[in-house]
Protein backbone atom coordinates (compact mmCIF):
# COMPACT_ATOMS: atom_id res chain seq x y z
CA UNK A 1 0.00 0.00 0.00
CA UNK A 2 2.84 2.38 0.77
CA UNK A 3 4.44 1.73 -2.62
CA UNK A 4 1.18 2.43 -4.42
CA UNK A 5 0.68 5.64 -2.45
CA UNK A 6 4.12 6.92 -3.38
CA UNK A 7 3.63 6.14 -7.07
CA UNK A 8 0.25 7.87 -7.13
CA UNK A 9 1.69 10.95 -5.47
CA UNK A 10 4.57 10.96 -7.93
CA UNK A 11 2.18 10.71 -10.91
CA UNK A 12 0.08 13.58 -9.57
CA UNK A 13 3.22 15.72 -9.23
CA UNK A 14 4.32 14.94 -12.80
CA UNK A 15 0.85 15.81 -14.21
CA UNK A 16 0.92 19.13 -12.34
CA UNK A 17 4.38 19.93 -13.76
CA UNK A 18 3.26 19.06 -17.30
CA UNK A 19 0.25 21.38 -16.99
CA UNK A 20 2.50 24.20 -15.88
CA UNK A 21 4.83 23.69 -18.85
CA UNK A 22 1.98 23.49 -21.38
CA UNK A 23 0.24 26.64 -20.14
CA UNK A 24 1.20 29.75 -22.22
CA UNK A 25 3.49 32.23 -20.55
CA UNK A 26 1.61 35.27 -21.94
CA UNK A 27 -2.17 35.36 -21.90
CA UNK A 28 -3.68 37.24 -24.88
CA UNK A 29 -6.48 39.62 -24.09
CA UNK A 30 -9.95 39.48 -25.67
CA UNK A 31 -10.62 40.88 -29.14
CA UNK A 32 -11.34 44.58 -29.23
CA UNK A 33 -14.61 45.87 -30.62
CA UNK A 34 -12.80 48.86 -32.13
CA UNK A 35 -9.32 47.63 -33.12
CA UNK A 36 -6.65 50.20 -34.03
CA UNK A 37 -5.84 50.91 -37.68
CA UNK A 38 -2.63 51.91 -39.41
CA UNK A 39 -2.61 55.19 -41.40
CA UNK A 40 0.04 56.94 -43.48
CA UNK A 41 -0.48 60.69 -43.03
CA UNK A 42 1.07 63.57 -44.99
CA UNK A 43 3.99 65.52 -43.54
CA UNK A 44 3.71 68.80 -41.66
CA UNK A 45 0.00 68.55 -40.89
CA UNK A 46 -1.71 70.93 -38.54
CA UNK A 47 -2.51 70.03 -34.95
CA UNK A 48 -6.16 70.79 -35.74
CA UNK A 49 -6.35 68.14 -38.48
CA UNK A 50 -9.05 65.54 -37.83
CA UNK A 51 -10.84 62.54 -39.33
CA UNK A 52 -14.45 63.50 -40.01
CA UNK A 53 -17.50 62.05 -41.78
CA UNK A 54 -18.55 63.71 -45.04
CA UNK A 55 -21.00 62.91 -47.80
CA UNK A 56 -19.40 60.84 -50.55
CA UNK A 57 -19.92 62.80 -53.80
CA UNK A 58 -20.46 59.60 -55.78
CA UNK A 59 -22.76 57.49 -53.59
CA UNK A 60 -24.24 60.14 -51.25
CA UNK A 61 -23.25 58.10 -48.18
CA UNK A 62 -21.25 59.02 -45.09
CA UNK A 63 -17.53 58.28 -45.56
CA UNK A 64 -14.42 59.07 -43.55
CA UNK A 65 -12.15 61.90 -44.77
CA UNK A 66 -9.08 63.60 -43.35
CA UNK A 67 -9.31 67.40 -43.13
CA UNK A 68 -6.37 69.69 -42.42
CA UNK A 69 -6.87 73.49 -42.27
CA UNK A 70 -3.53 74.02 -44.04
CA UNK A 71 -3.47 71.14 -46.56
CA UNK A 72 -7.19 70.80 -47.30
CA UNK A 73 -9.25 67.65 -47.81
CA UNK A 74 -7.89 64.12 -48.12
CA UNK A 75 -9.50 60.78 -48.90
CA UNK A 76 -8.57 57.38 -47.49
CA UNK A 77 -7.23 54.72 -49.83
CA UNK A 78 -7.29 51.21 -48.39
CA UNK A 79 -4.51 48.75 -49.27
CA UNK A 80 -5.60 45.25 -48.24
CA UNK A 81 -3.48 42.12 -47.99
CA UNK A 82 -4.44 39.25 -50.34
CA UNK A 83 -6.73 36.65 -48.81
CA UNK A 84 -4.54 33.82 -50.07
CA UNK A 85 -1.66 34.92 -47.80
CA UNK A 86 -3.06 35.97 -44.41
CA UNK A 87 -1.03 38.63 -42.65
CA UNK A 88 -1.27 40.71 -39.47
CA UNK A 89 0.16 43.85 -37.89
CA UNK A 90 2.09 44.03 -34.62
CA UNK A 91 1.58 47.57 -33.32
CA UNK A 92 3.82 48.67 -30.47
CA UNK A 93 5.35 51.86 -29.13
CA UNK A 94 8.99 52.58 -29.99
CA UNK A 95 9.57 54.91 -27.01
CA UNK A 96 12.52 53.16 -25.32
CA UNK A 97 14.24 56.29 -24.09
CA UNK A 98 13.00 55.82 -20.49
CA UNK A 99 13.36 52.24 -19.19
CA UNK A 100 10.37 51.00 -17.18
CA UNK A 101 10.60 50.98 -13.42
CA UNK A 102 10.22 47.83 -11.35
CA UNK A 103 6.86 49.01 -10.01
CA UNK A 104 5.52 49.61 -13.54
CA UNK A 105 6.41 46.15 -14.81
CA UNK A 106 3.66 44.51 -12.77
CA UNK A 107 1.11 47.08 -14.04
CA UNK A 108 2.11 46.43 -17.67
CA UNK A 109 1.50 42.72 -17.22
CA UNK A 110 -2.10 43.48 -16.38
CA UNK A 111 -2.46 46.07 -19.16
CA UNK A 112 -1.65 44.53 -22.57
CA UNK A 113 -2.60 47.69 -24.52
CA UNK A 114 0.44 49.54 -23.15
CA UNK A 115 2.79 46.85 -24.47
CA UNK A 116 1.37 46.47 -27.98
CA UNK A 117 -1.48 45.18 -30.10
CA UNK A 118 -1.79 42.48 -32.76
CA UNK A 119 -4.21 43.33 -35.58
CA UNK A 120 -5.66 40.40 -37.48
CA UNK A 121 -6.21 42.36 -40.71
CA UNK A 122 -3.06 43.73 -42.30
CA UNK A 123 -4.92 46.67 -43.88
CA UNK A 124 -3.10 49.91 -44.58
CA UNK A 125 -4.87 53.25 -45.10
CA UNK A 126 -3.09 55.90 -47.16
CA UNK A 127 -4.27 59.51 -46.85
CA UNK A 128 -4.18 61.12 -50.32
CA UNK A 129 -5.30 64.65 -51.37
CA UNK A 130 -8.66 65.16 -53.05
CA UNK A 131 -9.85 68.20 -54.95
CA UNK A 132 -12.11 70.37 -52.79
CA UNK A 133 -14.37 70.75 -55.81
CA UNK A 134 -15.70 67.20 -55.35
CA UNK A 135 -16.53 67.96 -51.69
CA UNK A 136 -18.68 70.98 -52.54
CA UNK A 137 -20.17 69.53 -55.74
CA UNK A 138 -23.15 67.79 -54.01
CA UNK A 139 -24.30 71.24 -52.85
CA UNK A 140 -23.81 72.80 -56.29
CA UNK A 141 -25.70 70.00 -58.11
CA UNK A 142 -28.15 68.47 -55.61
CA UNK A 143 -30.02 65.30 -56.39
CA UNK A 144 -33.40 66.18 -57.96
CA UNK A 145 -36.30 65.24 -55.71
CA UNK A 146 -39.01 65.17 -58.39
CA UNK A 147 -38.76 63.13 -61.59
CA UNK A 148 -39.24 65.66 -64.38
CA UNK A 149 -38.10 65.55 -67.99
CA UNK A 150 -37.18 69.24 -67.98
CA UNK A 151 -33.86 70.27 -66.37
CA UNK A 152 -34.11 72.10 -63.07
CA UNK A 153 -33.50 75.84 -63.09
CA UNK A 154 -30.48 76.78 -61.01
CA UNK A 155 -30.41 80.06 -59.14
CA UNK A 156 -27.57 82.27 -58.07
CA UNK A 157 -26.84 81.62 -54.40
CA UNK A 158 -24.24 82.93 -52.03
CA UNK A 159 -21.38 80.83 -50.74
CA UNK A 160 -22.99 80.80 -47.31
CA UNK A 161 -26.12 79.16 -48.77
CA UNK A 162 -24.07 76.37 -50.33
CA UNK A 163 -22.13 75.85 -47.11
CA UNK A 164 -25.39 75.49 -45.19
CA UNK A 165 -26.42 72.71 -47.58
CA UNK A 166 -23.11 70.97 -46.94
CA UNK A 167 -23.36 71.22 -43.16
CA UNK A 168 -26.94 69.93 -43.18
CA UNK A 169 -25.74 66.63 -44.69
CA UNK A 170 -22.25 66.68 -43.10
CA UNK A 171 -22.50 68.22 -39.59
CA UNK A 172 -18.82 67.57 -38.82
CA UNK A 173 -17.83 70.09 -41.51
CA UNK A 174 -19.42 73.02 -39.67
CA UNK A 175 -16.48 73.30 -37.26
CA UNK A 176 -13.93 73.51 -40.08
CA UNK A 177 -15.93 76.02 -42.13
CA UNK A 178 -15.25 78.55 -39.37
CA UNK A 179 -11.58 78.42 -40.38
CA UNK A 180 -10.96 81.16 -42.91
CA UNK A 181 -8.25 79.35 -44.92
CA UNK A 182 -10.42 76.28 -45.53
CA UNK A 183 -13.43 78.40 -46.40
CA UNK A 184 -11.44 80.40 -48.96
CA UNK A 185 -10.17 77.15 -50.48
CA UNK A 186 -13.73 75.96 -51.14
CA UNK A 187 -14.80 79.33 -52.58
CA UNK A 188 -11.86 79.37 -55.01
CA UNK A 189 -12.82 75.95 -56.35
CA UNK A 190 -16.45 77.02 -56.66
CA UNK A 191 -15.39 80.08 -58.70
CA UNK A 192 -13.68 77.80 -61.26
CA UNK A 193 -16.90 75.93 -62.20
CA UNK A 194 -19.55 78.58 -61.51
CA UNK A 195 -20.89 81.74 -63.10
CA UNK A 196 -20.58 84.63 -60.64
CA UNK A 197 -22.41 87.91 -60.15
CA UNK A 198 -21.96 90.58 -57.50
CA UNK A 199 -24.93 91.48 -55.34
CA UNK A 200 -23.80 94.36 -53.15
CA UNK A 201 -20.84 93.22 -51.10
CA UNK A 202 -21.57 89.52 -51.67
CA UNK A 203 -20.66 87.23 -54.60
CA UNK A 204 -23.33 84.85 -55.91
CA UNK A 205 -22.50 81.49 -57.52
CA UNK A 206 -24.33 79.29 -60.03
CA UNK A 207 -22.92 76.09 -61.53
CA UNK A 208 -21.91 76.18 -65.20
CA UNK A 209 -22.04 72.79 -66.89
CA UNK A 210 -19.61 73.93 -69.57
CA UNK A 211 -16.99 75.07 -67.04
CA UNK A 212 -17.36 71.88 -65.00
CA UNK A 213 -16.92 69.79 -68.16
CA UNK A 214 -13.77 71.71 -69.13
CA UNK A 215 -12.27 71.25 -65.65
CA UNK A 216 -12.89 67.49 -65.70
CA UNK A 217 -11.51 67.17 -69.23
CA UNK A 218 -8.39 69.00 -68.09
CA UNK A 219 -8.03 66.51 -65.24
CA UNK A 220 -8.46 63.65 -67.73
CA UNK A 221 -5.77 65.12 -70.04
CA UNK A 222 -3.40 65.42 -67.12
CA UNK A 223 -4.09 61.80 -66.23
CA UNK A 224 -3.34 60.70 -69.83
CA UNK A 225 -0.13 62.73 -69.99
CA UNK A 226 1.20 61.07 -66.85
CA UNK A 227 0.21 57.68 -68.31
CA UNK A 228 -2.65 55.32 -67.53
CA UNK A 229 -1.95 52.40 -65.25
CA UNK A 230 -0.92 49.24 -67.18
CA UNK A 231 -4.16 47.36 -66.49
CA UNK A 232 -6.31 50.21 -67.86
CA UNK A 233 -4.02 50.63 -70.89
CA UNK A 234 -4.17 46.91 -71.69
CA UNK A 235 -7.85 46.13 -71.06
CA UNK A 236 -9.58 49.39 -71.97
CA UNK A 237 -7.40 50.73 -74.79
CA UNK A 238 -5.40 48.02 -76.57
CA UNK A 239 -8.00 45.27 -76.41
CA UNK A 240 -10.77 47.63 -77.45
CA UNK A 241 -8.89 48.65 -80.61
CA UNK A 242 -7.79 45.13 -81.60
CA UNK A 243 -9.02 44.03 -85.04
CA UNK A 244 -10.03 40.50 -86.08
CA UNK A 245 -7.34 38.79 -88.18
CA UNK A 246 -7.80 37.07 -91.51
CA UNK A 247 -7.19 33.32 -91.52
CA UNK A 248 -7.32 30.49 -94.03
CA UNK A 249 -10.14 28.04 -93.60
CA UNK A 250 -9.04 24.43 -93.14
CA UNK A 251 -10.41 22.07 -95.73
CA UNK A 252 -9.45 20.03 -98.70
CA UNK A 253 -6.83 22.00 -100.63
CA UNK A 254 -5.36 20.88 -103.94
CA UNK A 255 -1.61 20.35 -103.75
CA UNK A 256 -1.15 21.99 -107.12
CA UNK A 257 -3.53 24.92 -106.86
CA UNK A 258 -2.59 25.78 -103.27
CA UNK A 259 -4.93 28.05 -101.37
CA UNK A 260 -7.48 30.21 -103.14
CA UNK A 261 -8.89 33.51 -102.02
CA UNK A 262 -12.24 31.88 -101.35
CA UNK A 263 -10.71 29.95 -98.44
CA UNK A 264 -9.86 33.17 -96.59
CA UNK A 265 -12.35 33.93 -93.83
CA UNK A 266 -12.44 36.28 -90.92
CA UNK A 267 -11.66 34.92 -87.48
CA UNK A 268 -11.88 36.76 -84.22
CA UNK A 269 -8.46 36.64 -82.58
CA UNK A 270 -9.12 38.75 -79.52
CA UNK A 271 -7.66 37.39 -76.26
CA UNK A 272 -11.18 36.78 -74.91
CA UNK A 273 -12.16 34.45 -77.78
CA UNK A 274 -9.02 32.83 -79.13
CA UNK A 275 -9.64 29.61 -81.03
CA UNK A 276 -6.75 27.24 -81.64
CA UNK A 277 -8.64 25.66 -84.51
CA UNK A 278 -8.85 28.93 -86.51
CA UNK A 279 -5.40 30.45 -86.93
CA UNK A 280 -3.24 31.71 -89.77
CA UNK A 281 -1.84 29.05 -92.10
CA UNK A 282 0.55 29.43 -95.01
CA UNK A 283 0.32 27.72 -98.40
CA UNK A 284 3.23 25.42 -97.56
CA UNK A 285 1.53 24.23 -94.38
CA UNK A 286 -1.72 23.53 -96.22
CA UNK A 287 0.05 21.54 -98.95
CA UNK A 288 2.16 19.61 -96.45
CA UNK A 289 -0.87 18.66 -94.39
CA UNK A 290 -2.65 17.53 -97.58
CA UNK A 291 0.28 15.28 -98.62
CA UNK A 292 0.24 13.52 -95.28
CA UNK A 293 3.67 14.50 -94.02
CA UNK A 294 2.31 16.35 -91.02
CA UNK A 295 -0.58 15.05 -88.96
CA UNK A 296 -3.48 17.00 -87.52
CA UNK A 297 -1.88 17.06 -84.11
CA UNK A 298 1.37 18.61 -85.33
CA UNK A 299 -0.47 21.14 -87.48
CA UNK A 300 -2.28 22.51 -84.41
CA UNK A 301 0.95 22.84 -82.44
CA UNK A 302 2.80 24.55 -85.30
CA UNK A 303 0.16 27.21 -85.96
CA UNK A 304 1.94 29.79 -83.80
CA UNK A 305 5.25 29.46 -85.65
CA UNK A 306 3.62 29.22 -89.08
CA UNK A 307 1.65 32.41 -88.44
CA UNK A 308 4.85 34.42 -88.19
CA UNK A 309 6.20 33.25 -91.59
CA UNK A 310 2.85 33.07 -93.40
CA UNK A 311 3.08 33.78 -97.13
CA UNK A 312 -0.57 34.80 -97.32
CA UNK A 313 -0.39 38.07 -95.40
CA UNK A 314 -3.79 39.06 -93.97
CA UNK A 315 -4.87 42.59 -94.88
CA UNK A 316 -4.81 44.79 -91.80
CA UNK A 317 -6.61 48.03 -91.07
CA UNK A 318 -4.43 50.57 -89.31
CA UNK A 319 -5.95 52.58 -86.49
CA UNK A 320 -6.49 56.17 -87.69
CA UNK A 321 -4.29 58.81 -86.14
CA UNK A 322 -5.65 60.29 -82.94
CA UNK A 323 -8.08 57.45 -82.18
CA UNK A 324 -5.92 55.99 -79.41
CA UNK A 325 -5.55 59.39 -77.75
CA UNK A 326 -9.31 59.94 -77.89
CA UNK A 327 -9.93 56.53 -76.35
CA UNK A 328 -7.43 57.20 -73.55
CA UNK A 329 -9.04 60.58 -72.88
CA UNK A 330 -12.52 59.08 -72.74
CA UNK A 331 -11.28 56.25 -70.48
CA UNK A 332 -9.73 58.74 -68.03
CA UNK A 333 -12.85 60.93 -68.11
CA UNK A 334 -15.11 57.93 -67.44
CA UNK A 335 -12.89 56.86 -64.55
CA UNK A 336 -13.14 60.30 -62.89
CA UNK A 337 -16.91 60.35 -63.35
CA UNK A 338 -17.35 56.83 -61.95
CA UNK A 339 -15.30 57.63 -58.85
CA UNK A 340 -16.18 61.21 -57.86
CA UNK A 341 -19.45 62.23 -59.56
CA UNK A 342 -23.01 61.21 -58.81
CA UNK A 343 -24.90 59.38 -61.59
CA UNK A 344 -27.19 62.33 -62.34
CA UNK A 345 -24.19 64.67 -62.70
CA UNK A 346 -22.47 62.16 -64.98
CA UNK A 347 -25.56 62.01 -67.19
CA UNK A 348 -25.61 65.81 -67.52
CA UNK A 349 -21.92 65.94 -68.50
CA UNK A 350 -22.20 63.11 -71.02
CA UNK A 351 -25.12 64.86 -72.69
CA UNK A 352 -23.05 68.07 -72.86
CA UNK A 353 -20.10 66.10 -74.22
CA UNK A 354 -22.23 64.64 -77.04
CA UNK A 355 -23.56 68.04 -78.09
CA UNK A 356 -22.20 69.66 -81.29
CA UNK A 357 -20.53 72.51 -79.41
CA UNK A 358 -18.52 70.22 -77.11
CA UNK A 359 -14.84 70.92 -76.39
CA UNK A 360 -13.87 67.40 -77.52
CA UNK A 361 -15.35 65.55 -80.49
CA UNK A 362 -15.57 61.81 -79.89
CA UNK A 363 -17.45 61.13 -83.16
CA UNK A 364 -14.38 59.65 -85.00
CA UNK A 365 -13.80 57.30 -82.08
CA UNK A 366 -17.43 56.14 -82.07
CA UNK A 367 -17.30 55.56 -85.84
CA UNK A 368 -14.12 53.49 -85.58
CA UNK A 369 -15.45 51.42 -82.66
CA UNK A 370 -18.65 50.72 -84.60
CA UNK A 371 -16.53 49.56 -87.55
CA UNK A 372 -14.55 47.20 -85.30
CA UNK A 373 -17.76 45.81 -83.82
CA UNK A 374 -19.09 45.12 -87.33
CA UNK A 375 -15.87 43.31 -88.32
CA UNK A 376 -16.00 41.15 -85.22
CA UNK A 377 -19.63 40.29 -85.85
CA UNK A 378 -18.84 39.25 -89.44
CA UNK A 379 -15.84 37.25 -88.23
CA UNK A 380 -17.93 35.39 -85.70
CA UNK A 381 -20.66 34.66 -88.27
CA UNK A 382 -18.19 33.38 -90.88
CA UNK A 383 -16.39 31.19 -88.36
CA UNK A 384 -19.68 29.75 -87.15
CA UNK A 385 -20.69 28.82 -90.73
CA UNK A 386 -17.29 27.32 -91.52
CA UNK A 387 -17.12 25.22 -88.36
CA UNK A 388 -20.75 24.09 -88.35
CA UNK A 389 -20.06 20.39 -88.92
CA UNK A 390 -17.21 20.25 -86.43
CA UNK A 391 -19.23 22.19 -83.89
CA UNK A 392 -22.16 19.82 -84.35
CA UNK A 393 -19.95 16.75 -83.91
CA UNK A 394 -18.42 18.29 -80.83
CA UNK A 395 -21.85 19.03 -79.39
CA UNK A 396 -22.98 15.46 -80.08
CA UNK A 397 -19.87 14.05 -78.40
CA UNK A 398 -20.43 16.32 -75.45
CA UNK A 399 -24.08 15.23 -75.15
CA UNK A 400 -23.04 11.58 -75.44
CA UNK A 401 -20.44 12.05 -72.72
CA UNK A 402 -23.03 13.59 -70.42
CA UNK A 403 -25.44 10.70 -71.06
CA UNK A 404 -22.77 8.11 -70.33
CA UNK A 405 -21.80 9.89 -67.14
CA UNK A 406 -25.43 9.92 -65.98
CA UNK A 407 -25.84 6.19 -66.69
CA UNK A 408 -22.63 5.37 -64.85
CA UNK A 409 -23.72 7.42 -61.87
CA UNK A 410 -27.13 5.69 -61.76
CA UNK A 411 -25.46 2.27 -61.96
CA UNK A 412 -23.15 3.08 -59.07
CA UNK A 413 -26.07 4.31 -56.97
CA UNK A 414 -28.03 1.09 -57.62
CA UNK A 415 -25.04 -1.03 -56.63
CA UNK A 416 -24.68 0.95 -53.41
CA UNK A 417 -28.37 0.39 -52.58
CA UNK A 418 -28.08 -3.35 -53.18
CA UNK A 419 -24.99 -3.61 -51.03
CA UNK A 420 -26.66 -1.66 -48.26
CA UNK A 421 -29.64 -4.08 -48.23
CA UNK A 422 -27.56 -7.26 -48.08
CA UNK A 423 -27.15 -9.12 -44.79
CA UNK A 424 -23.85 -10.15 -43.29
CA UNK A 425 -24.46 -13.81 -44.14
CA UNK A 426 -24.95 -13.10 -47.84
CA UNK A 427 -21.77 -11.04 -47.89
CA UNK A 428 -19.84 -13.94 -46.31
CA UNK A 429 -21.31 -16.40 -48.82
CA UNK A 430 -20.12 -14.23 -51.69
CA UNK A 431 -16.59 -14.50 -50.36
CA UNK A 432 -16.72 -18.33 -50.32
CA UNK A 433 -14.88 -20.30 -53.05
CA UNK A 434 -17.54 -22.05 -55.18
CA UNK A 435 -15.32 -23.20 -58.02
CA UNK A 436 -16.15 -26.85 -58.98
CA UNK A 437 -19.43 -26.87 -57.06
CA UNK A 438 -22.77 -27.55 -58.69
CA UNK A 439 -25.42 -24.90 -58.78
CA UNK A 440 -28.67 -25.36 -56.90
CA UNK A 441 -30.66 -25.53 -60.16
CA UNK A 442 -28.76 -28.69 -61.21
CA UNK A 443 -30.56 -30.76 -58.53
CA UNK A 444 -34.01 -29.91 -59.92
CA UNK A 445 -33.36 -30.88 -63.53
CA UNK A 446 -35.07 -33.90 -65.14
CA UNK A 447 -32.99 -37.07 -65.26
Amino acid sequence: MKTRTKSAAKAATESTDSKKSVAPKVQLGPDSDNPPKLFILPKDISNEARFISLINPRYSTQNRYFVCPEKGFHELTRVAAPKTTPRSWLLASDDDSNPPRAEAVEDERNDDSSRGYISRNADLFIVTPIDSLFIVLPALVPLPTAKTSEPLKRLFLSGEDYFEKLTSSSPHLARFLRIRSLRKRLERRMAVVCDMVEAGDEIMFRLSEEKLLNVLLQKARSMVEKGLIPSMEEKLVKRTLELPLLSIKRGEVSSQEGVSEEDIVLADSTPESQDTQTTILSIDTAVTSFSGVSTAATSFSEDATVAQDAKVAPPTIDTPEGIEDLLRLRTAFSFICSKYLAPHVTGILKAALASPGSAVNFAPLETHLAHIAKLRQEAFASRSLGDFSRKRAFDEDEEGGETRAEKKQKKEEEEKRKKAGESRGIKNLKKANISGMKKMSDFFKKK
